[in-house]
């Protein structure tokens, strides 16, 4: 696929969920970086994807916009509301940080309490979720070359979700929330039951 087609995917997925575009003379202003360009596809991927499990999607906001960094969960920053099968109110927002299982392990107080995800999930609006908030999230790396600290990047935030435990095998939140297909994860904490 090249960018063109990509483009026009994302067009196609995101008029669906009435996200318009701002005022640029095409939708997708030519100065959007290739790393943005992919964090685009994938939310339209995401999109899909929770389309096709049952949920109602609404975006909300004037046009889409990618922060330069990212920060706090604002319910005045455009985002898309996420209405589950069995009536769970979700919303999905991009470039946001939230407050890992390291902090409420550790009460850190520094800059290390807190990663960044590029789309996420969450059942609660917090400046900061917490992680136990996170119904998914996606870190979107669009690099040819991957290399070990991007692997550790993705590792560290997979863990600052949650620890792997072969014990403890729950369904997912979204599975909870009756979507489809089921996926069970293994996970300490499990994924509560939101």
């Amino acid at each position: 696929m090249d960018v063109h087609e990509a483009e026009k995917d994302i067009l196609n997925i995101f008029s669906k969920y009435g996200a318009a575009w701002s005022k640029h003379k095409t939708p997708l202003p030519s100065t959007l970086t290739r790393g943005k360009l992919y964090e685009l596809y994938v939310l339209g991927i995401v999109l899909q994807e929770l389309h096709n499990r049952g949920c109602n999607i609404t975006f909300k906001g004037r046009s889409l916009l990618f922060k330069a960094a990212p920060g706090k969960l604002k319910l005045s920053d455009p985002h898309f509301v996420v209405e589950t099968p069995n009536g769970d109110t979700l919303w999905l927002f991009v470039d946001i940080e939230f407050n890992t299982l390291g902090q409420e392990l550790s009460r850190a107080t520094d800059r290390s309490r807190r990663h960044e995800l590029d789309i996420v999930l969450v059942d609660e609006i917090n400046d900061y979720p917490s992680y136990r908030d996170v119904w998914f999230g996606a870190e979107c790396k669009a690099h040819s070359n991957f290399r070990k600290s991007i692997i550790k990047e993705v590792l560290g935030v997979r863990r600052e979700l949650s620890g792997r435990d072969r014990k403890c095998q729950k369904y997912s939140r979204l599975t909870q929330s009756g979507t489809s297909p089921q996926v069970s994860v293994y996970a300490s904490p499990p994924p509560s039951s939101g």
